[in-house]
């Protein structure tokens, strides 16, 4: 493997572990905040106020 590819595979998994943590991190300090999940999958991240429920 060369150089060239060994930094974008490096840049690709810090995109996305930068954008797991900046989604699902920001998400646990949320009182609004709460994971959807899809049967046995997590789906998503959703915002709504708890009354809305």
């Amino acid at each position: 493997m060369d150089l060239t590819t060994r930094l974008l595979l490096g840049m690709t998994a810090f995109a996305v572990l930068g954008y797991l943590s900046f989604v699902y991190g920001g998400c646990a300090g949320a009182v609004d905040c709460h994971f959807r999940s899809c049967g046995r999958q997590l789906c998503g991240v959703v915002h709504s106020h708890p009354s809305t429920r």
